[in-house]
């Protein structure tokens, strides 16, 4: 009779262990979704439409880049490894319209976009209305894998904590460049450049229209770059490029309201430039504006990978609870 009951108890273990699911880990480069559609439907308006949603120039860089890079598969050759990828999006023609996102459908993490209408108007339509929503779920996810990255090698550093009570998960790749007691300076070596990493802090009298905040962020802005971020020659120094306007969006992070910047920079008095993306967080508890920035030197390199680089280290900062 116990021989009887250890062998049910064991058919039903392993009955239990072969009905879970074995999620695969996704992959690709980051920054790039497959895009499942025909070739004749790539080649049309509709293909110009995918494009002209997913594909369209970052903000705030110098040259053209875009936002997303689209590889596209027509769907009968969809399978197997290329179901991995760990952004989808899915175009085609159907009885039905469907708009439907799907998360780990066919791996983990993974974030998929089914478009679907009976003609090629209605798929137009829907594809440049909607991508909005795709695109910040598809951010969002690549933000996740970007940091899940860095974690596997990170700076070990009590820069942040010492000086703001706060975190921020570096790639081990960055060194401390530079600080004071209210500044600190990070920076990685690249090729023919460097990806830097700015943080500092500022008390709430600071002059700062959180309506219309612009001009008071290029000015503290310069004055920082003016007073710790020197040229390579004397007298000069970091400034806002003054030839574009920086583009400005709201965000927050946890329950902390920000302000996201992303514009060029340049520095007076030498011929450097290239692109930034600053947060200015409105950290009340701290009686304080948290301000991060990243900014790229890579004149003969493409950059928006770098800059996005800087965002995911800026996204994991979290301010020490206790203060």
């Amino acid at each position: 009779m116990r021989v009887f009951f250890f062998t049910i108890l064991f058919l039903f273990f392993s009955c239990s262990q072969k009905s879970a699911p074995i999620v695969k880990q996704s992959s690709g480069n980051i920054n790039t979704v497959t895009v499942v559609i025909s070739d004749l439907l790539w080649s049309s308006d509709v293909g110009d439409a995918v494009r002209a949603a997913f594909a369209y120039p970052a903000p705030g860089l110098p040259q053209q880049e875009p936002l997303f890079d689209l590889k596209q598969m027509p769907p009968e050759v969809f399978t197997g490894f290329a179901r991995m990828s760990r952004a989808i999006i899915w175009v085609g023609l159907g009885d039905e319209t469907v708009l439907r996102t799907d998360t780990n459908r066919y791996a983990s993490p993974q974030q998929m976009a089914v478009f679907s209408a009976p003609d090629s108007e209605a798929l137009i339509e829907m594809i440049l209305s909607q991508s909005e929503g795709v695109i910040a779920a598809m951010k969002k996810n690549e933000i996740k894998e970007r940091q899940r990255r860095t974690n596997k090698s990170t700076l070990k550093q009590n820069t942040l904590r010492d000086l703001f009570r706060s975190e921020a998960i570096l790639p081990s790749a960055y060194k401390l460049f530079k600080e004071n007691k209210q500044t600190a300076w990070f920076q990685r070596e690249i090729r023919k450049g460097h990806v830097n990493l700015l943080f500092y802090s500022l008390p709430r009298t600071t002059k700062l229209n959180w309506e219309n905040p612009l001009e008071d962020i290029i000015r503290i802005r310069d004055s920082v770059g003016l007073a710790f971020v020197p040229g390579r020659l004397t007298g000069s120094h970091m400034i806002t490029e003054e030839a574009y306007e920086p583009y400005i969006f709201y965000t927050s992070f946890d329950s902390i309201p920000a302000v996201e910047i992303r514009g060029t920079w340049e520095v007076r008095g030498d011929f450097m430039a290239g692109p930034f993306i600053q947060f200015v967080l409105d950290d009340k508890k701290a009686n304080r504006y948290m301000v991060m920035e990243g900014f790229v030197f890579a004149p003969s390199a493409t950059k928006r990978d770098y800059i996005f680089e800087a965002e995911s280290v800026m996204r994991s900062w979290a301010s020490d609870k206790k203060n």
